[in-house]
């Protein structure tokens, strides 16, 4: 959407807000295949419990995916990184949050087993299962050795 501003006999057209995000937005939501998968496995993990499925959320996404490359960078697995906890990240890329989750984990060959790995540990579990949840954001990245580090970031927006 642009916004037409007119001084007879010129008009200028000046780009929104709105326009000015969309190129970060597109570019956030580009979802790798690996990204896909795990949205797909998660929501089907709520399907059996029959809560409704995470949106992508570009906010998140970039959340998930900084905090996935900052383990990777570190080759740690924490929820606490440079002494920012999860909501200081979300809060940081801009996500206006009204309940907050997130899982890490490193070394699983593969999405599946990431998320088979997540639904066998009670906290895990419970953030893919709390029923407040309505956005997701994920991000999987390789450290130098190519082992993948995940981090899945689950919200409710303000």
């Amino acid at each position: 959407m642009l916004l037409v501003l007119g001084f007879s006999p010129v008009w200028f057209l000046l780009p929104t807000k709105e326009d000015a995000l969309r190129p970060v937005l597109e570019r956030a939501l580009r979802i790798t295949d690996e990204e896909q998968e795990l949205i797909d496995l998660t929501n089907q993990e709520r399907a059996k419990e029959e809560l409704r499925p995470l949106k992508p959320h570009p906010l998140l996404m970039q959340a998930a995916r900084e905090h996935a490359a900052n383990m990777a960078r570190q080759q740690k697995i924490e929820h606490v990184l440079d002494g920012k906890e999860p909501r200081d990240r979300v809060r940081g890329v801009g996500y206006r949050f009204r309940h907050l989750g997130e899982n890490v984990a490193s070394g699983y060959r593969s999405p599946e087993a990431v998320v088979r790995g997540w639904m066998s540990s009670e906290g895990h579990r419970g953030n893919i299962l709390r029923a407040e949840f309505t956005e997701i954001g994920v991000g999987v990245v390789r450290d130098h050795s190519g082992k993948p580090y995940y981090a899945q970031v689950l919200a409710s927006p303000k």
